[in-house]
């Protein structure tokens, strides 16, 4: 009876296993193949609903596949054609759907949409593409444009089972990315800019004419949702306090606006006697709450974290119309089960993960100490409500903290060690300046009173970028560690959701999984040797757990990426000598190529074809980004070949065995990963 109270908790869980299981198979499931599962769970359903012991069973089955048919159906809703290939040379036409300005002297980077590209037939163009405009320009949303372009098809993993940048593009209907050699050619301008594009760029103006640098770009993203103009040293500052949350606009921005409008108009209602006797003044404030936060959501551009926090906070506004609770774990389960269904793809994101993760276990921590809290609150005078506030604030900081920080480190690879302190100092500021003020300049904005609320968020910012940088600058600030492995967040997640939905002893059950998980990152290993998606550069791991690189200029992102992924995020790779030895490999190399012995195997990286047919007579294993002859003896070979079709790839050494696998192994063949096929033999 217990666990029956709680069989809601579970839907989601169910649905995200099936959504899971979705992203994670080899191949597209068969459209035909999952209606049938699902037709025939239902069935099983309808069938059991006498039988209670088997019945939560089939219905977590029938869940399960009602999240791989709801991936099914949102994958199919966004289709875009991907690019297979780099295109140096191509004239794009579009219309301008967004616009970001990249700061002073950087440009902006635009998504086209309606596009066509030169030489592409209109079936196999995407339906978007962002590219980087270098030069100075004055584009707004709606305009239609033709520029020269170069692209490039959405980059896949810097290493097997990384994050996929070319799902997430896909999902956002982006086919393309790349730059403008030149200045675009507006071929049209709409008689009336659109209304809320229209909207954020008169904000945007007005946010650089009476705020200054470096804070005008932080106080234009909460206004308008563009961070992109944020200086990177801003960005690290925020990133490494664990102040980062702040820049994207989610939860804590949407509930904050919905909260204020709903304390002032119930406030306003309230000094009224006529509206507090005989109006229902706290739903007339929860339904102002509710549309100022979507407008708020409009208004930072409707991104995925923004709507689903607009959902979550929708669902608190509603239980307050309807006289429920507006803080129970059965409204978090509502409001996830929403966006699994309407956007499933965005439980492999990160942004969900942390918020429900922090929502959720702030839920279940305040639920299961009610009873403390309201025992102390009894006859509390001011001292102990003081107490109480500061000790609810230490513990909503901490909990949060902690499991954001979790999925930080296996996200990002890092965890900020000061991030309570540093929350501490900057929430208030921004519950109590910056977002009050945000809601200030909106309204101030028609009647041209903007400037003193716009200084005002000057001010607050100021301090949060301040006490940014100096829990940044503080020793050991940040506590960077190498890469997880995916089974690693699965057994984690499991672990902390089973003691969050059980009730009773049973959540001790949440150890074992939770030391299990603790295991399997300590057991976890780097690749021996990796090679970059683009073939411009290898690295390799030394016995020092060192990563040397075959070449720092070329393709540096994929090489810091992999210094994050060791733990080793803000250092710089050794580099691979020219000519001569480098001793902790050890290698040797010259003009032609290089040779090393990595744990008792002979690895060869030719440079030149002409130092290829010597290497075949030598090597165990051959990895170099030229093509290799079928007639070549090494009994494994990395190429050119495999890089161009399978993308990234990592090998992984013992003295007894060779393991290579690329990143077209993990992603498999998805609608997001057609253009990597099998090893072509041209």
């Amino acid at each position: 009876m217990t666990q029956r109270e709680r069989f809601f908790l579970w839907v989601p869980i169910c649905l995200g296993l099936g959504i899971i299981f979705y992203f994670s198979a080899p191949s597209e499931p068969r459209v035909l193949m999952s209606l049938i599962v699902w037709g025939l769970a239902g069935v099983a359903v309808f069938r059991c609903h006498r039988h209670k012991h088997i019945l939560p069973l089939v219905m977590a089955f029938f869940l399960g596949v009602t999240g791989l048919m709801a991936a099914h159906i949102r994958t199919a809703w966004v289709m875009t054609p991907m690019i297979d290939a780099p295109i140096k040379f191509a004239m794009v036409t579009g219309t301008v759907a967004q616009v970001e300005d990249m700061g002073v002297k950087k440009g902006s980077r635009i998504i086209l949409k309606d596009v066509s590209i030169e030489d592409i037939p209109p079936e196999q163009t995407p339906k978007k593409i962002r590219i980087r405009i270098r030069s100075e320009s004055d584009l707004r949303a709606g305009q239609r444009i033709q520029t020269l372009a170069s692209l490039n098809p959405p980059s896949g993993p810097v290493t097997p089972g990384a994050f996929d940048f070319r799902r997430a593009a896909f999902f956002e209907g982006i086919g393309a990315v790349g730059f403008a050699y030149r200045a675009p050619e507006i071929l049209s301008t709409p008689e009336a800019e659109p209304l809320l594009s229209g909207l954020r760029n008169n904000i945007a103006d007005q946010v650089y004419a009476h705020t200054r640098d470096p804070y005008a770009p932080i106080v234009n993203t909460f206004l308008t949702g563009q961070r992109s103009a944020i200086a990177e040293a801003d960005n690290e500052a925020m990133r490494d306090s664990s102040l980062f949350h702040m820049l994207s606009i989610s939860g804590m921005h949407v509930v904050m606006v919905a909260g204020g409008i709903f304390f002032i108009v119930r406030l306003c209602l309230a000094l009224w006697p006529g509206a507090a006797l005989y109006w229902p003044i706290k739903k007339i404030a929860a339904i102002a709450g509710l549309a100022s936060a979507a407008f708020y959501v409009l208004m930072v551009g409707a991104e995925i974290p923004a709507v689903r926090a607009l959902f979550m906070t929708g669902m608190v506004m509603v239980a307050i119309m309807l006289d429920r609770s507006p803080f129970s774990m059965r409204l978090v389960a509502l409001a996830a089960i929403l966006i699994l269904l309407f956007a499933p793809e965005s439980l492999m994101g990160v942004s969900f993960q942390m918020s429900f993760a922090a929502v959720a276990g702030l839920v279940a921590f305040f639920e299961g100490s009610r009873l403390f809290w309201a025992a102390w609150r009894r006859q509390a005078g001011i001292l102990r409500k003081s107490i109480l506030f500061l000790l609810g604030m230490i513990m909503t900081s901490i909990i949060a903290g902690t499991l954001t920080g979790l999925l930080a480190l296996y996200h990002f690879q890092n965890f900020s060690l000061y991030g309570v302190l540093a929350n501490m100092i900057a929430g208030p500021l921004m519950s109590v300046v910056v977002m009050p003020a945000t809601i200030i300049t909106y309204l101030s904005l028609p009647f041209g009173l903007e400037i003193w609320p716009l200084k005002t968020m000057e001010w607050g910012v100021s301090w949060i970028l301040a006490t940014a940088h100096w829990i940044a600058g503080l020793p050991g600030a940040v506590w960077h560690v190498p890469a997880w492995p995916p089974i690693s967040l699965g057994l984690m997640s499991g672990g902390l959701i089973w003691a969050m939905v059980w009730k009773g002893r049973g959540k001790i059950f949440a150890i074992p999984v939770l030391v299990l998980a603790a295991i399997t990152i300590i057991m976890h290993e780097t690749p021996d040797i990796q090679i970059s998606e683009s073939g411009k550069v290898i690295g390799i791991m030394d016995q020092e757990a060192r990563l040397w690189v075959s070449n720092r200029r070329a393709d540096r992102f994929s090489s810091d990426a992999w210094m994050r992924r060791i733990g080793a995020e803000g250092d710089k790779p050794n580099v691979w000598p020219k000519e001569g030895r480098a001793e902790p490999i050890p290698m040797s190399c010259d003009p032609a190529g290089c040779r090393a012995e990595i744990k008792g195997h002979k690895v060869a990286f030719p440079r030149k074809p002409e130092s290829i047919r010597e290497d075949c007579s030598w090597a165990d294993i051959m990895v170099t980004t030229l093509p290799v002859p079928k007639t070549c003896p090494v009994p494994k070979v990395v190429d050119m070949f495999d890089v161009r079709d399978k993308g990234s790839h990592g090998i992984w050494l013992t003295p007894d065995d060779v393991r290579i696998l690329s990143a077209s192994d993990v992603s498999g063949m998805r609608p997001w990963t057609k253009h990597a096929t099998a090893r072509k033999t041209d």
